[in-house]
């Protein structure tokens, strides 16, 4: 099917690192994609949270995890990730009226949680910001950052 393809695919032809997108909305997704290639990323959508935590393992490093809390998220599998010592800064957006999904994500271990408004507004901010962070030592202001927007 066309969709999962689009949402399965990777592109590779950037040289800031992978930002791995777990995004189930296609349409958003082409902007989210469009966006972080413009800054310079690699970018690979993946649509269940099993394939964004499997690529999160993957061999190489993941600049950015980007999580659309709207794509039924299974939070147990990124605190499994979390647990298993995996750093990689992850950025949650979703409805602000989505209380038990923002503590769900926080419990998980997501850097940072913002509303799908700030996410739209600020996005290239917010990229820049956390995935250049994720070189950055221990003690960071990404490692302070895991408040709720």
């Amino acid at each position: 099917m066309t969709i999962a393809a689009a949402h399965d695919s990777e592109s590779t032809t950037a040289s800031r690192g992978l930002i791995v997108v777990l995004n189930r909305d296609l349409f958003f997704g082409v902007r989210i994609g469009n966006t972080l290639r413009d800054l310079g990323y690699a970018v690979a959508f993946v649509p269940t949270t099993g394939t964004f935590v499997e690529r999160l393992r993957g061999e190489g490093p993941v600049a950015l995890g980007i999580i659309d809390m709207s794509a039924g998220v299974e939070w147990e599998l990124i605190r499994e990730l979390r647990a298993e010592g995996n750093e990689t800064p992850l950025l949650a957006f979703g409805s602000h009226t989505d209380v038990d999904g923002r503590r769900a994500a926080k419990a998980a271990g997501v850097t940072r949680i913002v509303s799908n408004g700030e996410f739209h507004h600020e996005m290239v901010p917010l990229v820049r910001r956390y995935a250049a962070a994720s070189s950055a030592p221990t003690g960071s202001d990404a490692d302070r950052s895991g408040e709720s927007a």
